[in-house]
C-alpha cells in the first residue's frame, strides 16, 4: 500500500548485478565502471586488495589509492577551503590506513574505515591550525580508549573488555545494516526516514510527525515496530543489544554508531543511478532526504566525486595519487621470498 507522506521531508515519496567487472590478476587490479559495483562486491574486492597490500603488493596499494582518493578529496574539500590543505589531509589518511593495517579488521567496510580516518584527520588538522601548530603524520585517533580503563585495568582485562565491546559493536552494526537493506528492498522508505530523523537529526516525535504528515501516535507506532524488528534480527546471542526506545535518539550508542559506520549510506552504484536519473520517484525522494536533509557528508562526498569525475584535472589527480603512494609505500611489508 502506498505510504502517506508529505512535504518537506520526503518531497516526492510516492509509494547482484555487477556494474563493473572485477578482474583480479597478478597485481590484483580492479577495473570497474564509473559508478562502481554493488556494496557486497566492492567489500570483497577491498578485502582482496588489503590482503595483497599486507603482503607487500605495491600495485594493490596503488589501486586502493586510486579507488578512494576522489571521494576522500571531495569530503575534505567540504571542510577546507584550500585544495592543498585537503590534499595534505588525504595524504595523511592513506598513511594512517597503511600504519594501521597490522590491526585492521577485514570485517569492517574499508570505505567506512577510511572515512573514519579522514574525519579524525580533519578534526586534528583544524584543531592544530587553531593552535598554530604544524601537522603531524604520527597520530591515528580512531577509537580512543576511556582513560579510566587505562588507569585501573590490567592489560589482559583491558584487552578482554575491548574484544567484548568490539564483538557487541560488530553485532549491532550487522543488525542495523540488515534492517536498512530490508527497508530498501521492501520499499519501507518512510520507516527509514523516521529512524534517520530520530537518530541522525536528533528530532523528537512531535517534530518528526508534522514533517511527514503523520500523527505523533503514528510515529510512536513506527518506533515500536522498528524496535521489534531489531530485536528479532539481533536474536538472543551473547552480543545481542537490549533494544529500548532510548536507542532511538541522536545521543544514544545506536545514534553514534549509525553516524560513524554510515549505516544508511547509499551504495556508490545507487548514487550513480540517481545522478543518471534512472531511479524511480520513491528512491529519488529518499536519496534527496538522506543527502540534503539528513546531510550525510559521506554520500555528499561520493556524489561530488561522481559529478566531477569527468571534469577533474587528470594531471592533478595523478599528482595526488603519486604523493599518497610515495609517502606511504615505504611502510609496505616485504613480499615473501
Amino acid at each position: 500500500m502506498r505510504q502517506e507522506v508529505c512535504e518537506p521531508a520526503t518531497r516526492r515519496l510516492a509509494g547482484g548485478v555487477l556494474d563493473g567487472i572485477l578482474c583480479v590478476g597478478a597485481a590484483l587490479r580492479a577495473a570497474v565502471t564509473r559508478f562502481g559495483t554493488p556494496r557486497m562486491a566492492v567489500d570483497e574486492a577491498d578485502k582482496f586488495l588489503i590482503a595483497a597490500v599486507q603482503r607487500g603488493d605495491q600495485q594493490a596499494w596503488r589501486e586502493v589509492i586510486e579507488r578512494y582518493q576522489g571521494r576522500l578529496m571531495s569530503f575534505a574539500r567540504r571542510m577546507l577551503a584550500e585544495r592543498s590543505e585537503a590534499e595534505d589531509v588525504v595524504q595523511e589518511t592513506f598513511l594512517g590506513l597503511m600504519r594501521s593495517l597490522p590491526t585492521y579488521d577485514p570485517s569492517r567496510s574499508l570505505e567506512t574505515y577510511l572515512f573514519a580516518i579522514v574525519r579524525n584527520k580533519l578534526h586534528d588538522y583544524l584543531r592544530r591550525r587553531q593552535k598554530g601548530q604544524r601537522q603531524s603524520l604520527e597520530q591515528l585517533e580512531l577509537d580512543d580508549a576511556p582513560e579510566a580503563w587505562v588507569d585501573t585495568d590490567t592489560p589482559s582485562r583491558y584487552v578482554a573488555q575491548q574484544e567484548m565491546v568490539a564483538a557487541q559493536r560488530a553485532a549491532l552494526v550487522e543488525c542495523l545494516r540488515t534492517w536498512v537493506e530490508q527497508c530498501t528492498q521492501q520499499r519501507r522508505f518512510q520507516d527509514l526516514i523516521v529512524i534517520e530523523m530520530l537518530v541522525v537529526l536528533g528530532l523528537r516525535n512531535k517534530e518528526v510527525a508534522p514533517d511527514l504528515g503523520l500523527t505523533e501516535p503514528a510515529v510512536a507506532g513506527i518506533k515500536f515496530r522498528v524496535l521489534e524488528q531489531w530485536r528479532k534480527l539481533a536474536g538472543s546471542t551473547a552480543e545481542a543489544h537490549e533494544w529500548t526506545e532510548v536507542d532511538l535518539a541522536a545521543d544514544s550508542t545506536v545514534g553514534r554508531i549509525w553516524r560513524e559506520e554510515g549505516i544508511s549510506c547509499l551504495k556508490r552504484s545507487t548514487l550513480g543511478r540517481y545522478l543518471l536519473g534512472v531511479l524511480d520517484e520513491d528512491w529519488n525522494a529518499y536519496i534527496d532526504f538522506h543527502v540534503q536533509q539528513a546531510d550525510c557528508d559521506r554520500c555528499h562526498a561520493n556524489l561530488e566525486d561522481l559529478r566531477s569525475e569527468d571534469e577533474r584535472d587528470e594531471a592533478a589527480r595523478e599528482q595526488l595519487r603519486e604523493r599518497c603512494f610515495a609517502s606511504s609505500v615505504g611502510f609496505l611489508s616485504r613480499p615473501p621470498e
